[in-house]
């Protein structure tokens, strides 16, 4: 059966980088997450945020993403990294609800939360059996997703259709001012936000330029509906982390790092 395709997770790897280039908060956690593991695979891996760092850090960094313009830009930020850091890099376009690498890996994750844009369970079971095919015998996967005091804390969950401006800096690569604002939609009945993300781009004369405005849909999951999901595909929690410095997990934690083994 052929899959639907990802229209909440649109390809704007330009505005994506400009959102998120500054984003380091997990990088120190993933390459500790990382030590001892020569080959990894990253799923949903962008434009390379988290891969490049590892890959200096001596990781052989596999990397899928369902995006070509995503895997694009990323390929191009190659070109201006030391070879053997770029040698340590292997990008693969692929679906990670359905794909084979024909291989097997000691580490395997899913960061920055992009697991919740498998918005069935169809999709969820897909993936989550698809990482476990390319887990090896006594491997770890991580997965970490947001929490309800984070869904709280960034107005997610808010339906009032009120416009918020969420980030206003310079484009390193245009040099022009951009802006991101956004309203937020939730359903209770099927835990799904959607997010219109309103990109404003203005010339040098600070007239607006254009507008792009962009549908994201994401899946808002609790940690015992997720434990459930897991067992159901043969895979079992082991730790979880309420934050990127290893924290505890409690009920104020803004995000949950779950370690997880095969059961």
């Amino acid at each position: 059966m052929t899959k639907d395709i990802f229209p909440q997770v649109p390809e704007r790897p330009n505005l994506y980088d400009w959102l998120y280039h500054k984003t380091t908060k997990d990088i120190e956690m993933y390459c500790h997450l990382t030590e001892g593991h020569e080959s990894i695979l990253e799923c949903a891996v962008g434009t390379g945020r988290l891969a490049i760092p590892l890959a200096e850090k001596g990781r052989i960094v596999h990397g899928i993403d369902y995006s070509a313009a995503m895997l694009q830009k990323f390929k191009d930020k190659l070109a201006d990294i030391p070879e053997t850091t770029r040698n340590r890099i292997h990008l693969d376009q692929a679906d990670m609800r359905d794909f084979d690498l024909n291989q097997k890996f000691t580490f395997v994750f899913v960061p920055f939360g992009s697991f919740v844009y498998l918005l069935t369970i169809e999709d969820q079971k897909s993936c989550l059996n698809c990482l476990r095919r390319h887990l090896a015998d006594g491997g770890t996967l991580v997965i970490d997703l947001p929490t309800w005091e984070e869904a709280r804390d960034e107005k997610w969950l808010n339906n009032d259709l009120a416009l918020m401006k969420v980030k206003q800096a310079i484009n390193p690569e245009t040099g022009k001012t951009t802006e991101m604002w956004s309203t937020f939609r939730f359903d209770s009945s099927t835990q799904i936000m959607e997010q219109d993300r309103h990109y404003r781009i203005y010339a040098h004369d600070g007239c607006l330029e254009r507008e792009q405005v962009v549908l994201w849909k994401s899946r808002f999951f609790f940690l015992g509906e997720f434990q459930l999901l897991l067992e159901t595909c043969g895979l079992k929690i082991s730790q979880v982390y309420g934050d990127f410095q290893f924290g505890a997990y409690r009920h104020n934690s803004e995000v949950a790092v779950v370690v997880i083994k095969a059961a």
